[in-house]
């Protein structure tokens, strides 16, 4: 089964034109940043409640959650161009605007937007037998360097399988990881949706 089209699809078509969800994309993005995902659904509640106060919002994360209210609308749009041009190099540098986004997780943000993109985590790299650092953006690293860093990133996870590939796979691997907080990947996978202010509770 494909979770990718079940959860992510859907999302992405719901964020291209529904600005909440699209706020809820970057919302969760934000958070998972060195959290469980088992967390996700208690967190997400707790920013809905509380919004930027939420103690969730930690250090940058607060940051990245204000820009990220300021900024969707233009985000959308530069969005739904990706979606038409299939430009995802040009959309992960502009995600990398938003403070505490490194390639790895605005690409996370691209592929529940845009149905593009593959979340290189600690699990997918060590999978890959790369190190954590190995897409670290150094702050004095200049614009044409970062260029060359997000199409080394994109074509390092298109070598191994598409957007959907990774989303599949990462999802089993989370599921067989953690076997005490998920029974599946359908799981691990159906937790996305709380972008869609769904609970994944029970799925």
């Amino acid at each position: 089964m494909s979770y990718f089209s079940r959860d992510c699809k859907v999302i992405a078509e719901n964020a291209l034109t529904d600005l909440d969800v699209f706020k809820n994309v970057g919302s969760l993005v934000l958070l998972s940043i060195r959290q469980p995902w088992i967390v996700m659904p208690q967190q997400m509640a707790d920013v809905w409640d509380k919004g930027r106060e939420s103690k969730y919002l930690f250090g940058h994360k607060r940051l990245g959650f204000d820009f990220i209210q300021a900024h969707a609308s233009r985000l959308q749009r530069l969005a739904r161009e990706c979606k038409e041009s299939g430009d995802l190099d040009s959309y992960v540098l502009a995600l990398l605007e938003c403070p505490n986004l490194g390639i790895v997780k605005a690409s996370f943000f691209a592929q529940m937007t845009v149905a593009d993109g593959a979340c290189l985590d600690s699990h997918n790299l060590k999978r890959l037998g790369l190190a954590e650092t190995f897409f670290r953006l150094p702050k004095t690293l200049k614009l044409d360097s970062v260029h060359k860093r997000i199409r080394a990133y994109n074509a390092v996870w298109r070598t191994e399988g598409d957007s959907a590939y990774w989303w599949n796979t990462w999802c089993d691997h989370l599921a067989k990881q953690t076997r005490n907080a998920f029974d599946s990947g359908a799981q691990v996978s159906a937790y996305h949706r709380l972008a869609l202010r769904e609970s994944p509770i029970g799925i």
